[in-house]
């Protein structure tokens, strides 16, 4: 995740955008989402039949306000298998709090995905 990031914080700010990145593992930092333009969601993929997602991740997006009508880009770190579950499940969470997914992804190529990503944010 750590590399996505790095690509990330190189990729948008070449664009014209600003990223402020809030890892909910180690700090959960703010909860309300409202003065952010999108929302870039990324996680690994944890299990590889249920497609669930990290319960870090869950609880801090059904703490978050401000998701609604919110555009947000979901990705997912891919595994040999369970990869489309965990993006749907992500999508779908997102969008229970009134989000649009404009894109989703599984980084399978940093470099070329992040930016392939990045180039939707408009």
């Amino acid at each position: 995740m750590e590399s996505l990031i790095t690509a990330f914080s190189s990729t948008l700010p070449a664009i014209g955008h600003e990223l402020k990145v809030i890892n909910v593992e180690k700090e959960p930092g703010e909860s309300n989402l409202l003065p952010y333009d999108f929302v870039l969601v990324g996680c690994p993929v944890v299990n590889m039949f249920k497609g669930d997602l990290p319960p870090e991740l869950v609880n801090y997006i059904q703490r978050c306000t401000g998701l609604e009508r919110k555009k947000s880009v979901v990705m997912v770190i891919p595994r040999l298998m369970g990869n489309e579950k965990t993006l749907k499940n992500l999508m779908k969470l997102l969008e229970s709090k009134g989000s649009f997914v404009i894109d989703f992804r599984e980084i399978r190529n940093v470099a070329r995905d992040s930016a392939l990503l990045a180039s939707r944010i408009k």
